[in-house]
């Protein structure tokens, strides 16, 4: 990883530890008593990064430097830079800062997954308006918790005789 990706990395974890705080861009720059866009140059590399910046970004947001670090450059380092942020966070939140803790999240879907799902959807949408098969691939069964639709009954199919 080249001194370049580093400071990416360190300006995504400072934006996602400003995010993290409910603050803008311009909001910190008021709580430092800098000019407007201030911020903004140094997340987005306009302005050269210095740990004069860091600490300073730190300190507005009332986090840690040893905290920001750590997640930074922790001892058994996480594959993905999204485990990075995603682990700055839960200290954060450890600490009674941003947002209260959500569950966990679903974990995404992965996109030929999600297009497969689509792709089936369409089938099953498709051979039910004109009768014919679904093709390759199943349609996707409702959940389990899905409730039937009230109204009309379905065209063409038998009629129950009437009870008395």
């Amino acid at each position: 990883m080249t001194i370049d990706d580093e400071v990416r990395r360190a300006t995504k974890l400072l934006e996602t530890v400003m995010q993290a705080a409910g603050l803008t861009r311009k909001d910190l720059d008021q709580r430092l008593g800098a000019g407007p866009g201030y911020v903004s140059q140094v997340l987005t590399g306009r302005m050269e990064l210095k740990l004069r910046h860091v600490l300073a970004i730190l300190r507005a947001l009332d986090v840690e430097p040893s905290v920001f670090f750590q997640t930074l450059y922790p001892e058994n380092r996480p594959a993905t830079d999204a485990v990075v942020m995603e682990e700055f966070l839960r200290r954060f939140q450890k600490l009674g800062f941003g947002p209260p803790t959500a569950p966990p999240a679903a974990p995404a879907l992965d996109p030929q997954d999600l297009e497969r799902m689509i792709q089936n959807a369409v089938r099953a949408a498709m051979s039910g308006a004109t009768g014919g098969g679904a093709g390759a691939g199943d349609p996707i069964p409702p959940p389990e918790d899905a409730k039937p639709r009230g109204g009309r009954k379905p065209r063409g199919g038998s009629k129950e005789p009437e009870k008395d």
